[in-house]
């Protein structure tokens, strides 16, 4: 089993999965001991502590995932003082994404991840990009337009496969703010499911 500082270095150093960080910091007692003992950063306005911070951060966004980082290496380095060798994979996933996804979407790193495995062997970095961008308009269909979310992108899927936009509806004088609800429709099963969006 890894001690406390072990995970905060494994995670960035790029050898343990995000999800099993974020795991670790909801459920590993040490941590949140350890990390409450520290103030948050200065711009972490919410947030008393950097164990505050973390835990409000979305492990699902890659920004917040290496502001994460971002603040764990500055934490080992200045209050434990350890260098830790950081990954670029994160940072070079995040860039990869901003560039093949469409506004009117926010993946899951690990999702592209797995769509990379599906890419033709020996692409060079601008055919992966380029492969990425086809097959993701392929996966993610809609009948007219895509959304025109009023929050963030939330995209449902089933058995990881994206469902199809039919269109949203504005809901006008329903709820106390403007308000969308986004049709999605699943061509194995004949259902649909409905996001409604208030902001």
């Amino acid at each position: 089993m890894l001690s406390t500082v072990n995970i905060l270095v494994q995670f960035v150093e790029g050898h343990m999965e995000t999800r099993l960080f974020e795991d670790a910091l909801y459920n590993d007692p040490d941590i949140e001991k350890l990390l409450s003992a520290e103030l948050a950063p200065q711009y972490a306005l919410a947030a008393h502590t950097l164990y505050h911070y973390l835990i409000t951060l979305n492990y699902r966004n890659p920004i917040d995932v290496l502001n994460a980082e971002s603040v764990i290496v500055k934490y080992l380095k200045e209050q434990q003082e350890i260098n830790v060798q950081v990954s670029s994979d994160r940072a070079d996933m995040v860039k990869l994404i901003v560039v093949v996804q469409p506004k009117w979407l926010d993946l899951d790193p690990s999702y592209v991840q797995q769509l990379m495995q599906e890419a033709p062997e020996k692409l060079s970095k601008d055919e992966l990009k380029k492969w990425l961008q086809c097959r993701i308009l392929e996966l993610f269909r809609y009948a007219k337009k895509p959304p025109k979310w009023l929050q963030a992108p939330a995209w449902p899927m089933v058995e990881k496969k994206p469902l199809v936009f039919l269109g949203q509806i504005t809901i006008p004088d329903y709820f106390h703010d403007e308000a969308a609800a986004y049709v999605f429709h699943d061509p194995v099963t004949q259902q649909c499911q409905t996001i409604v969006q208030v902001c």
